[in-house]
This record gives structure tokens, sequence and C-alpha cells, in this order.
């Protein structure tokens, strides 16, 4: 299929659609000898793409991955950090491929992350505004109904709209409580913010879940594969 460049990097995982277009502008991206320019088009398996000299993946060669990833708390959700803080590739670096994350987590929040070398499938589940996302979040003390109304009614975060579908406590402990919210596009960030802005001092916030794909026997930092079906049971 003769498509653009951009369009191409992004599905093989190299870059996301914005990036591949930077790298286009740098001019280290060539088709066939000949430096790409936004707009040209190619046809994977057909013309020699390369990003900085290296060329990719065929159609025929490229073996989709999919994993699931438990992010341990105090990680970036990058392949790479100036700072030299830890990042995903702390963790994937052994695997033959190139993952990226579909989405992303902030530094301090922990749980499960989608990662994949496939750009379109991963743009698909990005762009899904169905899909349920569970969180855990522990708070101290034990929150009374009229508190957890509050979170539940929702409200703007910064520029987003934060509703939750649902929220539940669904553990208490000697002073403090695990309640579970779940929502279907806002982020880890999001969440924390909506606690915090109701009262609530958070001290953890945990993905459980992303539709029916769960953190169920995976330990922080380690990741499982997972199958395409299940990938597209999300949308």
């Amino acid at each position: 299929m003769h498509e653009r460049v951009q369009k191409i990097l992004a599905q093989l995982g190299i870059a996301s659609r914005r990036k591949a277009e930077a790298l286009i502008r740098e001019g280290v991206v060539t088709i066939n000898g000949k430096v790409a320019q936004l707009g040209d088009k190619a046809t994977l398996g057909k013309d020699a793409i390369k990003v900085r000299g290296k060329l990719l993946q065929t159609a025929e060669t490229f073996e989709p991955l999919y994993l699931a990833f438990n992010k341990p708390k105090g990680v970036i959700t990058t392949m790479s950090d100036p700072s030299g803080r830890p990042t995903l590739s702390d963790y994937v670096s052994k695997l033959k491929v190139r993952v990226f994350p579909v989405g992303r987590m902030d530094y301090n929040s922990e749980g499960l992350m989608l990662l994949t070398n496939d750009g379109a499938m991963a743009e698909k589940i990005q762009k899904s505004r169905s899909i349920p996302r569970v969180y855990h979040i522990k708070v101290k003390g034990h929150p009374e109904p009229a508190a957890i109304s509050r979170v539940m009614r929702g409200g703007r975060i910064g520029e987003h709209l934060v509703r939750p579908n649902s929220v539940k406590v669904v553990e208490e402990l000697a002073s403090k409580s695990f309640v579970e919210v779940v929502l279907t596009e806002q982020s880890a960030s999001d969440v924390k913010a909506l606690f915090e802005t109701r009262g609530f001092l958070v001290e953890r916030v945990i993905r459980t879940s992303i539709g029916h794909i769960t953190l169920k026997g995976l330990k922080p930092g380690h990741f499982r594969y997972l199958k395409k079906v299940q990938l597209e049971a999300l949308i």
C-alpha cells in the first residue's frame, strides 16, 4: 500500500506520527536513497526506507509484539530520559524488537500499561473512548459516602472534564482505604488530581486493568506477552 512515510513509521512503531514528522524535517529519513520530505509516500516491501541509515522492517518481515507491563512507581514512561531516571527501556531492553507505550502514565503512578511495536493498533486503542480503565487509589482515612459522591460527580481538571463511570471503596485498612475508580478516557494524573481537589490525601495510584486485560499475576517491573486478538477485543 502506498502511504505517507510518517504513517508507515508510526505503524512500525518507530515513532508517533508527530515525532515521525519531526524526523522527516530533520532529514534523517530516506526513501530509496533520497531524503524524504513531508508528504512523500512509499510502499513497504518495495521501497527502501531508512531512518538514520537503518533499514526498516518491511511489511513481510514485520512481526507485531504486544505486552502487558506492570509499571513500578518512579519510572518514566518513555524509552530514554536525559536526566538519567529509570525508563521503560530498562525493563524491555532484552527484547529483539523496539516497543513503545500505548499512552502515558505519570512518574509516581503504578500499574498496567500496554507496550507494542504496532503503531496502528496503538493508535486505535488511544483513540477509543469506550475502553474502561480501572484504578485503585490509596487514600488516608475512611471516606464517607458523601465524599465518594463528590468524586463520582467528577469535575474539570485543567483542560479535561473527568467523569468517573463508578467509584467505590474496595478495602479499608487501619487508617487508610483503597477506592476503585473506573474511567474510559482520563489519565492516572487526572484521577489523582480529582481526588485531591475533593480533599483526599492520595498515597498511591494503581491502574489495575485496561478493559479485560488485568495485572493479575504480574509483578512490578515484569511483563507478559499478549495475543493480537486480546487487543482487538478492546476496540
